[in-house]
């Protein structure tokens, strides 16, 4: 299956070229950090367009849990787009640990967006009480 019959994929051309080693020697970094940042920047960003979306469509109790597991889908597709363009015939140019990173910055998002939702819940639960107590 070709994807550029689809759409244009000469963007990721570009994103690509940012994985370069000699350009990443230049400001100090590390690929693998890079690749991580970007990952969890596409998670942040197709959450914050999906989120909505389901939310209109779900109930209360299920939209978190399934907004993230949508966006996950989405970014895992896409981080396979990437993947499948980056083939040169059966080997890929993508480094070798480009999964490795991918699924750990998907689950980072994940484990941050829940320790953050758990945080508020608790401060909520929290404030109301000292506004009973001083009541």
């Amino acid at each position: 299956m070709n994807f550029q019959h689809w759409f244009d994929t000469t963007f990721l051309d570009e994103t690509i070229g940012w994985l370069d080693q000699d350009l990443l020697n230049v400001f100090g970094l590390k690929p693998e950090y890079v690749q991580f940042g970007l990952v969890f920047s596409f998670m942040v960003a197709l959450m914050w367009v999906v989120k909505p979306v389901i939310e209109w469509i779900m109930i209360h109790h299920w939209k978190d849990l399934s907004s993230y597991i949508t966006c996950v889908l989405l970014a895992l597709v896409f981080l396979q787009l990437v993947d499948r363009y980056a083939m040169s015939d059966t080997q890929s140019t993508l480094p070798h640990y480009y999964w490795s990173v991918c699924l750990l910055a998907l689950s980072s998002y994940g484990i941050a967006y829940v320790t953050g939702k758990w945080v508020r819940k608790l401060f909520m639960r929290i404030s109301r009480r000292n506004k009973r107590k001083a009541a």
